[in-house]
């Protein structure tokens, strides 16, 4: 049996160590982040942090308790600032399917018990959606806006990993610095910001896999009801996170194994294992009753004929042209088809299809691009969910993609060094930690589920990433220190020196090879993502439109849709100055440009002064997209983007590229001195 257990840890950790190397060498650039770094600047960084985490080590075991309790509470104290700041700074508008939840939602607070056809596509939605109207109808009772409340309830649930981590591993009786390194992880986890800010399910089963751990090994050390009362606890967590999100059942799968192995180590006993197996059964078979009653109440009813099936999303990952992501035109081709029946076939056929087309080499290096898109992205895609704001400063909506790139460069190096010390603790994980087994199948069932048969994207990953958090701050802590003797010293030094300044300048060449010559900054781009939405302008009818902008403007790009014929007016104002008026087709004014203002507050009106009716893409909400406001009855926005066009620029100046080489040689320069027995303070 320990071969076994010891094989599956092992076989994690070649998993992780995979993922380190496509993270390392063959980053996504696709899909959120498409400014990525050099792989040797990266290797760099990531360098330069295990040699600060290496000669750390000794420093922090010398702090007296004392000493240790006030940083860490100094730490905590940081987060929640930090936390709150974010929170009250940052709301976001919610895009794609957390547009549908929030409107949804909002109309259920209304008393509107309609829900819209995307609930008929996509069921697995509606219990989240349940969730979400029960905690604005609350909030909106004693304050008129949610968004802020929302986003602070966010951080705390996902922050309940934090304290579930702090928990294991004192049960662990890892050491004082491991609880710190986790705890600093967490303060610096840009994911951990981002997804608290998007109003979806990943905020929600994010920290599940740490939080059922925690409830489960506290009641292992309990006995009676308190035993049976943690269990049942854990399974309720653990039967909601699949009720709100299927591929979660993974977990399910691994807690049933990690029972049978604590039966046959005799750590349990068999009848125990039974009692645990049969509530996990009852309580998952309660909690989807209990949805469906709610479901029911709510006025939603499924529509077979509607619903997307299950192999729509295998057919969809098949596809060869891609890497296992969502495919609209595949989505279109199966969610055109009239029946459940026709549906099914559909989707068939194209799994048929695409097995035969990729053949057995092909599939498997299928699969390897699916592995990639699923492991490679640190931020797990965070900045992809977060484009369009009801609120965010100023600086970092006009610098979004210049902020995003050193984010991204700073968080992949991170994520590399968790993936390397996570793979050093599963290789040498202690068989009888049971905590670390279920982490190790849940990191094999969730790789399996998307790369074998789902789609596949770097967001679906996510409820890993607190225990590849563990993982890596107790890899950390417990592999021993190395030193460097002084001979060796200044070798490294002008190795690490060499280094920084290539970092440097491949940084700088990066930047310059990206001219960034146009500025986005308003945009409102929901209403096309499953349904499309429009509003109808009838002969001398006119539809007007405040937008709020970030910074100066000289752009104003609309969706008018097919046929874009017929005649309209539009008119673009800065407070009381008129910027353009013109007049032509839908087509010829799709695009206005006008002289640059540096107004915040734009005011668009469109009038059809032709003699046919024309027709606008639009998002209905019963939310203003721009002030974040609420509605009692659903109104039209007008989809748009507003940039400024100026003087193309590098993506970033090149002072930053210095301070960056300078501040990776500070940091190489301090981790040797304190890896190094020339400095008797940190001798080992």
């Amino acid at each position: 049996m320990n071969r076994i257990l010891k094989g599956i840890n092992w076989l994690a950790a070649g998993v992780s160590g995979w993922a380190g190397l496509v993270a390392w060498l063959q980053p996504v650039n696709f899909l959120g982040d498409p400014d990525l770094a050099s792989p040797v600047v990266v290797g760099c960084l990531t360098l330069t942090l295990l040699l600060l985490i290496n000669g750390s080590q000794g420093w922090i075991r010398r702090w007296s308790p004392q000493t240790v309790q006030r940083v860490m509470w100094s730490l905590v104290a940081l987060l929640v600032v930090i936390q709150l700041v974010v929170a009250c700074s940052f709301i976001d508008v919610s895009r794609a399917d957390a547009f549908y939840v929030r409107t949804q939602a909002l109309a259920l607070v209304q008393g509107q018990h309609h829900w819209l056809h995307y609930f008929l596509i996509y069921p697995n939605n509606v219990n989240f959606t349940l969730l979400e109207a029960s905690l604005i109808k609350t909030i909106t009772s004693v304050i008129a806006s949610p968004w802020v409340v929302l986003n602070g309830l966010r951080f705390l649930w996902i922050d309940t990993a934090l304290v579930s981590g702090y928990y294991l591993l004192k049960r662990w009786h890892c050491g004082r610095t491991v609880m710190l390194g986790l705890l600093i992880v967490w303060l610096v986890s840009p994911p951990v910001y981002a997804y608290a800010l998007y109003a979806y399910t990943d905020a929600l089963v994010m920290p599940l896999v740490i939080d059922v751990l925690a409830v489960l090994t506290w009641a292992l050390t309990r006995s009676g009801w308190q035993k049976w009362g943690g269990v049942i606890a854990g399974e309720w967590l653990l039967a909601i996170g699949v009720a709100m999100k299927s591929n979660l059942v993974v977990f399910e799968i691994a807690f049933i194994l990690t029972s049978l192995v604590l039966g046959l180590q005799h750590r349990v006993t068999w009848q125990t294992v039974s009692g645990w197996l049969l509530s996990t059964a009852v309580t998952l078979g309660v909690v989807f009753s209990l949805f469906s009653v709610w479901r029911q109440q709510a006025g939603f009813h499924a529509d077979a004929n509607s619903q997307l099936p299950a192999t729509s999303w295998i057919a969809m990952s098949l596809n060869p042209k891609y890497s296992g992501q969502y495919v609209h035109a595949d989505f279109e081709s199966v969610n055109q088809q009239p029946t459940a029946a026709a549906k099914q076939r559909r989707a068939k056929t194209m799994i048929t299809q695409r097995v035969r087309q990729l053949g057995v080499t092909g599939f498997v290096g299928h699969l390897t691009k699916k592995m990639r898109v699923f492991w490679a992205t640190g931020d797990f895609d965070s900045f992809k969910l977060t484009t369009q704001w009801i609120r965010a400063p100023r600086f970092y909506v006009t610098h979004q993609r210049q902020v995003q790139f050193w984010l991204v460069l700073m968080t992949q190096a991170g994520y590399l060094t968790l993936l390397i010390e996570a793979v050093l603790a599963l290789l040498t994980a202690r068989v009888d930690r049971h905590g670390m087994l279920l982490i190790a199948l849940t990191i094999l069932g969730l790789t399996a589920f998307h790369v074998f048969f789902w789609e596949a994207e770097p967001r679906y990953a996510l409820p890993l990433l607190p225990g590849l958090a563990l993982l890596g701050t107790i890899g950390m802590s417990e592999r021993a220190q190395w030193t460097l003797n002084a001979r060796g010293y200044w070798p490294v030094l002008m190795i690490f020196g060499g280094l920084a300044v290539f970092s440097g300048v491949s940084l700088w060449q990066t930047s310059r090879r990206v001219q960034l010559a146009q500025t986005t900054v308003a945009i409102q781009g929901n209403g096309h993502y499953v349904e499309n939405m429009t509003q109808r302008l009838k002969p001398e009818q006119a539809v007007t439109q405040t937008i709020q902008t970030a910074g100066p403007s000289n752009q104003l790009d609309l969706s008018p849709i097919r046929p874009q014929t017929g005649v309209v007016a539009i008119q673009i104002e800065a407070g009381n100055r008129l910027l353009v008026s013109k007049v032509g087709t839908p087509r010829e004014l799709r695009t206005m440009r006008y002289v640059t203002t540096n107004q915040s507050s734009l005011r668009v009106t469109v009038t059809n002064v032709g003699h046919q009716t024309i027709k606008y893409g639009t998002v209905k909400a019963f939310y203003n997209p721009t002030t974040g406001a609420l509605t009692r009855r659903p109104q039209n926005y007008l989809r748009y983007v507003v940039r400024d066009n100026h003087v193309a620029r590098p993506l970033s100046p090149m002072v930053v590229s210095v301070i960056v080489a300078a501040g990776l040689f500070g940091s190489a320069w301090l981790g040797l001195n304190m890896s190094t027995d020339r400095n008797r303070k940190y001798k080992k």
